[in-house]
């Protein structure tokens, strides 16, 4: 082809494939003519698809306000269109005569920025999830995009918000992870699932809370709520295993000064710190522990009460202004003070840490680590570990068996626990112990419950009770007496059934059970078992025999088992522990502990003698006597074991021990229990048994004989001859009192008017008003010039008097002779009796100035204090 050609050809192409540019269609718009231009710009557009401006052009029309078919979607589809058409262009002319129109990829920018504007004002003014969607979705890279995400979020927010459940928070948080409410939705969805999953307070919906979902923000009240339950027992297991299985820091502190308190009450002798090795607290109940021992001493410091040991030493700055009687008067044993200051009441632990502080009036330890506060208002409790527990006045507040708090209010009572949940209202009349039963008592009756039955009150269970018990009783047994419907029953510590519930009253004996009704009295007896099912009209019981009546005829029972039941007897009588009186017909027959029977003739009458030292001393009765009285005051006496001792014409005979009868005719004797005279007939008169010692009086003169000791002295004396020790007598010539040996060999003058023991050897002995300390074996005087004296300590080892004389009061040992000279005018005991700290004054009088000087139990002076009158008056005891 020749050069021509092709130039023609190239020519013809170039205007074949000229750009199809609508300039006319412009034209028309720009002068109003839109319809005209819509017929330009569609043959322009069947011409050629590729038609970036007639794309533009029409976006521009669609978006035009006063165009009919007005359509922002319209306008989109052709705006997309035409940068998709111009991204094509590759000639430099066609681009400069598309730039000649105001067509570049910037303006088409802008055309597609507007148009997204204006369909962005549109979707926000329906504000809907699903336009926004659309539009998120249709117009991608609108810069109006974040806004409508967020809007639509929001919208979304608001929907879950109205329903307000923990499903449609996390609806929306799963479905708009990055949505800026997302970390508003998510507190709350986290409440609300709390709130609902444990709704119930049980400790299984806690449990199971928390092992779906172990990373919710309500970890640490869900196991507080858990531990409140688990522990509600307050029982060392309980809290072990609650922090076994929930190793929680602060639960943990919580819980070491409970377990510490719980394991030294339970077990006082055992070392908490070898069983429990937790480190959280660990030093401070170890300082704890390691103060707990000894008594402490309020002493005033710098003008404020401050806290000493037995050696003096400050233990304890309290700072108080004040501290009452108790505290002056009384060693403090307890693991706190109390005082006051600033006004304030304070209970301060011996570690220096402040229990409480506040109005009231009294701190008393109650067990189990619980201080009881009482005030004015009532009591409220508080542990050890500074946790008020009962934080509300009471009427009255008690421990019961460390699980439970009975608390008072109006009259009536409750329970709680020690994490302070109510277990039971303020609706019973009375709750109380009784065996390992909690006893709760209403108007309607008495219900018995095992502590375990009230424990799932504290996981919000109802618990069920009973009140079928109008009455019940412990008995000493462990056994339970109650009354249901005026019927009476025995049950054992289990609440199983011992005697069924009957028409009856029940009666313990040593020998079972005694039961009586309408029809007679029934025999429950561990030994005779056949008696049960027989009723009795009468019974008579000792501890060895045992008479019961049936049909009119008495059977004897020896409940020993030695002799086999006698029957068919008229009457029986029990004549002390050893002798029963039987009568068949006209025949009264004695019989003996030994099975030996005495026939008793008539005309002679029985009665018995129990000596006079059982009586005295409410001793059992192990031996007595059976004298038998004929004609003519005749009498026969026998022993226990009906053995005939004596057979004598007598006034009267008295026991006064078990081995000693008085016999009395116009001159009395004496003789032991085989029937020997100890003493003649040859005494005025032989007076009562006094621990083994009897008078015996003659011509108006007294002695004194103790069988046992072998002593024997005369009638040569004034008064009554009064052991001292068992070598030593006091008796008196005249009016004056000295000392004799239990031989009658004189050991002193006849000298005093008084004589009081001391010591075996020294005794106090008194003339008119002075007191002396009298050596028995010398009759030396140890001390004069006592005018009063009070015994302090009496032990084994040692015995102290706190003696006043002319020059003041000291103290005085039987080892260690004055240890505190006798100057004071004052000297209170303060500490314990094995541990005491002298509390000695001296008071200058003309300057109201008192001395005040410490000493140990041996006298050695620890310090001393000087004050004003009413400083004093701030530290010293004020009893005397």
């Amino acid at each position: 082809m020749s050069k021509g050609i092709q130039l023609f050809v190239g020519v013809i192409m170039i205007s074949l494939f000229a750009l199809e540019i609508p300039t006319r269609a412009f034209r028309l718009y720009e002068k109003g003519d839109t319809e005209k231009a819509i017929e330009v710009l569609n043959k322009s557009l069947e011409k050629d698809s590729l038609n970036p401006a007639g794309n533009f052009l029409y976006s521009k029309i669609f978006i035009d306000s006063l165009f009919k078919n007005y359509s922002i979607d319209s306008a989109y589809h052709f705006v997309n269109k035409a940068i998709s058409n111009f991204k094509q262009i590759k000639d430099p002319k066609d681009l400069g005569n598309l730039k000649e129109l105001g067509i570049d990829s910037v303006a088409l920018q802008k055309q597609k920025d507007k148009i997204d504007k204006l369909k962005f004002e549109v979707i926000k003014a329906k504000h809907a999830i699903s336009d926004y969607n659309w539009f998120i979705n249709k117009h991608a890279d609108a810069d109006q995009i974040p806004e409508a995400i967020q809007l639509r979020n929001h919208i979304a927010f608001e929907d879950a918000s109205a329903i307000n459940t923990w499903q449609s928070y996390l609806t929306f948080m799963t479905k708009y992870p990055r949505a800026e409410d997302f970390e508003k939705a998510k507190p709350l969805y986290e409440k609300l699932l709390f709130e609902e999953k444990t709704a119930d307070g049980k400790l299984e919906s806690l449990i199971s809370f928390l092992e779906e979902y172990p990373e919710t923000p309500y970890h640490e009240s869900v196991e507080k709520d858990i531990y409140e339950i688990v522990t509600a027992t307050n029982s060392i297991e309980d809290y072990t295993d609650f922090l076994k299985k929930y190793p929680n820091e602060k639960l943990t502190r919580k819980s070491v000064p409970r377990l510490y308190q719980l394991f030294k009450a339970q077990y006082p002798d055992q070392d908490f710190f070898k069983y429990f090795k937790f480190q959280t607290a660990k030093d401070s109940i170890k300082k704890v522990a390691s103060l707990e021992t000894g008594y402490w001493l309020p002493k005033i410091e710098d003008g404020k009460i401050n806290f000493i040991n037995s050696k003096a030493e400050t233990t304890l700055k309290t700072g108080f202004d004040k501290v009452d009687t108790n505290c002056l008067c009384s060693p403090q044993l307890a693991d706190f003070v109390v005082g006051e200051k600033s006004g304030k009441q304070q209970i301060v632990a011996r570690n220096g840490t402040v229990i409480y502080e506040g109005d009231f009036d009294n701190a008393s330890d109650v067990g189990f680590g619980y201080i009881q506060i009482e005030s004015e208002s009532g009591f409220m409790l508080v542990h050890k570990s500074g946790e008020l527990i009962i934080d509300q006045p009471m009427s009255s507040i008690a421990i019961l068996n460390s699980h439970f708090i009975r608390t008072e209010q109006n009259g009536f009572y409750g329970l709680t626990t020690i994490n302070k949940k109510p277990l039971l209202s303020h609706q019973f009349i009375d709750i109380d112990t009784i065996g390992n039963f909690i006893w709760l008592q209403k108007e309607e009756g008495i219900a018995l419950a095992k502590a375990e039955t009230l424990f799932p009150a504290a996981n919000g269970n109802k618990v069920n009770l009973d009140f079928m018990y109008e009455e019940v009783e412990l008995l000493d047994d462990g056994n339970f007496w109650v009354v249901k419907n005026g019927q009476e029953a025995i049950f054992d510590t289990q609440l199983n059934t011992l005697i069924p519930l009957g028409t009856y009253k029940i009666y313990p004996k040593t020998y079972g059970w005694q039961l009586k009704s309408a029809k007679g009295i029934q025999l429950l007896h561990n030994k005779y078992l056949s008696l049960k099912d027989l009723h009795y009209e009468k019974v008579v019981e000792s501890e060895r025999w045992l008479g019961v009546k049936k049909d009119g005829k008495w059977t004897l029972l020896d409940q020993a088992g030695k002799f086999q039941p006698k029957y068919n007897y008229d009457s029986l009588g029990l004549w002390g522990e050893n002798i029963v009186m039987l009568k068949k017909e006209e025949q009264t027959t004695a019989l003996f502990s030994n099975g030996k029977q005495l026939d008793i003739k008539k005309g002679w009458e029985p009665k018995l003698l129990i000596p006079q030292s059982y009586v005295s001393t409410g001793v059992k009765v192990e031996f007595d006597f059976l004298m038998l009285t004929g004609p003519k005051k005749a009498r026969k006496i026998y022993n226990s074991f009906g053995r005939e001792i004596l057979s004598i014409t007598l006034e009267d005979a008295v026991a006064l021990g078990p081995n000693l009868i008085r016999l009395q005719k116009t001159n009395a004797a004496l003789t032991d229990s085989t029937g020997n005279y100890v003493l003649n007939f040859i005494y005025d008169g032989i007076g009562s048994n006094t621990n083994g010692y009897v008078s015996i009086l003659h011509k108006g003169k007294v002695g004194v004989i103790n069988i046992e000791k072998q002593i024997k002295i005369p009638p040569s004396y004034d008064k009554l001859i009064e052991p001292y020790s068992d070598t030593v007598m006091v008796a008196t010539k005249g009016k004056l009192k000295g000392f004799i040996s239990t031989k009658n060999r004189e050991l002193s003058a006849f000298d005093y008017d008084e004589v009081k023991y001391f010591t075996d050897t020294v005794a106090l002995a008194r003339i008119e008003n002075e007191w002396f300390l009298h050596d028995i074996r010398d009759e030396s005087l140890h001390y004069e010039g006592i005018l009063n004296y009070k015994i302090l300590e009496e032990n084994s080892q040692e015995k102290k008097l706190l003696i006043t004389t002319e020059n003041g009061k000291g103290v005085y040992s039987n080892t260690r002779g004055e240890f505190i000279e006798a100057t004071y005018d004052e000297i209170k005991v303060l500490g314990t009796a094995n541990d005491p700290i002298y509390f000695a004054v001296k008071i200058v009088r003309e300057a109201n100035i008192y001395v005040v000087i410490y000493f140990d139990k041996n006298g050695n002076k620890l310090f001393t204090q000087t004050f004003k009158q009413d400083e004093y008056f701030k530290i010293a005891c004020p009893i005397n």
